[in-house]
């Protein structure tokens, strides 16, 4: 092809162009678009990115919340009527006891062994005691603080079991000479009794009478009742186990010390029950009495045979408690007043020069021994005849040569069983010869318990009997024994009047509501 028809051609191109040529505003128009449509484009990729992101972000916070949101329980109101309550007003609180003599928390105790050990000297430890002698004149001022429910009576003085309180017992030990070291071994004693005594409330595997009846007598002078903390149940059983049990006059021993147990009771409780058992028991004592004022075994009537001033001492116990309850019976006056004239009369009669021997029968008579004069001395004490003439010789024997055989190692026959009446008759004297015996009895006893809280037989003692039952009976003697403070007041001052019978008709006691059903 020749270069004029390609220069042709190439006008003709630009003739048709020119026809259709754009002017300079359209291009800036169409540049514009563009310029936004490229715009538009480099945007909307960033702004969908950033849009699904925070959708994105939206959704898993959404999610997250719902997962840890706690569940809002759905409340419903529902609308009930209530029938008024009535709220009694409580009653008043009782101030606690001031225990002063205590020193470990008897509170709420287990009945398991108390482990404490035995004191090596009661030296040092006997120095808290006082040396000051129970008054002649009976002044003690434990009357004052006595809590203890007492049956009226023309024997029993309002003071007579006033020392048997808590705060009565700490005024009457601090008085009258006892220790801490002493009554903390009569406490743990108190424990070990009530951790042995039978399911049914007694003691000892035979003859209960009398074991049940030493237990309860030694639980009473302490002060405790059917209605004490520590000891109340432990009580209450052996009081209905004595109630209930048949009369045992064949075994005199036995039927003394139960009437003797119940006749106690029932001054310091005044439950209707035990009056009920104590006058059905005592009545075989004022019968069973020989004519002259003496017993004798199986309470045998004939003063030929025999006449027994260990089995009469239990059996004078028991009047003089039974008198102190208040005790209606006809002939108690009688039989107590015999009492006295036979004791009175033994104190002098003996061909060897010893006052109260063992038998006072006619013919010949034994000599007299320890445990007999303790016996003697102290059953007329307790009759309001402590000052007679006639026991002087028999007091300075107890208070020089028994005092010289009190050391539990080389101890005599039947050494408990005297000191029990020895250590009662020598408070009941006072004087230095009370405060002698006082400081070395504690130390013996003391020293020689158990561990555990119970005391074996220091020497040979009559009646056949288990371990466990010998043990209740030592046990039973020494506690009652350190109990001597506060079981009975010094009576010398009533010894200058002598026995006044007791005629007048009594009151029944006051009782306390829980006392009424101790019985059934």
């Amino acid at each position: 092809m020749s270069d004029e028809w390609i220069e042709e051609y190439d006008d003709d191109a630009y003739e048709e162009y020119d026809d259709y040529a754009l002017s300079d505003a359209d291009i800036l128009q169409i540049q514009e678009e563009y310029r936004k449509k490229r715009l538009i484009e480099s945007l909307i990729g960033p702004v969908i990115s950033t849009a699904f992101h925070v959708i994105l972000i939206i959704i898993l916070a959404i999610f997250i919340t719902d997962k840890y949101k706690e569940e809002v329980p759905e409340i419903t109101v529902v609308m009930e009527e209530v029938e008024e309550i009535k709220i009694e007003e409580p009653p008043p609180i009782e101030e606690p006891e001031p225990v002063v003599e205590e020193t470990q928390d008897v509170t709420n105790p287990v009945l398991t062994t108390v482990a404490i050990e035995n004191v090596d000297s009661n030296d040092a430890a006997l120095e808290d005691t006082n040396d000051e002698a129970p008054s002649t004149e009976d002044d003690s001022t434990v009357e004052a603080v006595s809590d203890v429910t007492v049956s009226p009576s023309a024997f029993a003085s309002p003071n007579v079991f006033g020392g048997r309180s808590a705060a009565g017992r700490a005024s009457a030990v601090s008085k009258f000479g006892g220790s801490q070291v002493g009554q903390d071994s009569l406490l743990k004693a108190l424990w070990w009794l009530a951790k042995v005594q039978n399911p049914d409330g007694s003691w000892g595997s035979t003859r209960q009478e009398s074991f049940t009846g030493l237990a309860l007598l030694t639980f009473l002078a302490y002060g405790e009742t059917q209605l004490s903390k520590k000891f109340g149940k432990t009580v209450k059983k052996a009081m209905e186990w004595l109630a209930k049990s048949p009369p045992r006059p064949k075994d005199v021993y036995a039927h003394a010390i139960k009437t003797y147990a119940l006749a106690e009771a029932y001054a310091m409780t005044g439950v209707y029950m035990l009056e009920d058992a104590m006058n059905t028991n005592i009545r075989f004592v004022i019968d069973g009495m020989q004519k002259g004022g003496s017993y004798h075994y199986g309470y045998n009537l004939d003063e030929n045979e025999k006449q027994d001033l260990s089995v009469a001492g239990w059996n004078y116990q028991a009047l003089k408690a039974a008198y102190g309850a208040g005790c209606e019976e006809p002939g108690l006056n009688d039989a107590i007043y015999r009492g006295i004239d036979w004791l009175k009369a033994r104190a002098v009669e003996s061909d060897t020069g010893n006052g109260f021997p063992y038998n006072g029968a006619k013919g010949p008579v034994k000599k007299g021994k320890h445990t007999m004069r303790a016996v003697g001395v102290l059953c007329l004490q307790l009759f309001g005849e402590g000052a007679d003439k006639g026991m002087a010789d028999e007091i300075a024997k107890i208070a020089e040569d028994d005092l010289a055989n009190l050391t539990w190692a080389n101890a005599p026959k039947e050494s408990l069983y005297g000191w029990y009446y020895a250590t009662q008759a020598m408070f009941q004297h006072g004087g230095n010869e009370w405060k002698n015996w006082n400081r070395k009895f504690q130390k013996e006893l003391t020293s020689n318990q158990h561990k555990e809280g119970y005391w074996v037989y220091p020497s040979d003692f009559h009646g056949n009997m288990d371990d466990l039952t010998g043990k209740i009976y030592a046990t039973t003697l020494a506690s009652l024994m350190l109990t001597v403070y506060y079981r009975y007041l010094p009576s010398s001052k009533g010894a200058k009047g002598g026995f006044t019978p007791n005629n007048a008709k009594k009151k029944k006691p006051e009782m306390e509501e829980e006392g009424l059903d101790l019985i059934e």
